[in-house]
């Protein structure tokens, strides 16, 4: 992958964003809001599943718990993004990953991951802090779309059972 003329300030597109999303909703096999080993080596199944495993493990797995957050999964796109990878070459690896093809090992970000581990602020830290952020604002939305369509089904249903 090579660096292009990517915007390195600006943040992922919201387009991004929702589909880096929806493969975490994928790799989240328990739908407990985090990727664990064991889903992403079912995730994979054959296709090298333990390497890929340990291999995203090592990149997205900041605080090194054992399970991947979604804060920690969108900040590590953020950090793609702002070690210089074009939305172009994101959106490409985000649609390998969706098919479950191979995980990629990024150069860059591995470099500056290294390097913020040595800082005293670090930067990971802050930018998976501003993930937690963005995606309090998010869930709540999205938890009452999700209770609004069970309303409506739930509404159908009586209606449908009176009707009988």
């Amino acid at each position: 992958m090579g660096c292009t003329t990517a915007k390195i300030n600006e943040p992922l597109s919201q387009r991004l964003r929702h589909k880096a999303s929806e493969i975490f909703k994928k790799l989240d096999i328990k739908g407990n809001g985090t990727i664990d080993k064991e889903g992403t080596e079912q995730f994979w199944k054959s296709n090298f599943a333990k390497l890929n495993t340990e291999a995203l493990f090592e990149a997205v797995d900041f605080d090194k718990s054992g399970d991947i957050t979604e804060e920690e999964w969108m900040a590590f796109w953020e950090i793609v993004k702002e070690n210089g990878y074009s939305e172009e070459e994101i959106n490409l690896e985000l649609d390998e990953l969706m098919d479950g093809k191979a995980w990629v090992q990024f150069k860059r970000v591995d470099r500056f991951l290294k390097i913020d581990e040595k800082r005293r602020g670090s930067r990971v830290k802050s930018i998976v802090q501003e993930e937690k952020k963005k995606l309090s604002i998010i869930q709540p939305a999205r938890l009452q779309k999700s209770k609004t369509m069970e309303n409506e089904g739930n509404d159908m249903q009586q209606e449908n059972q009176q009707e009988s």
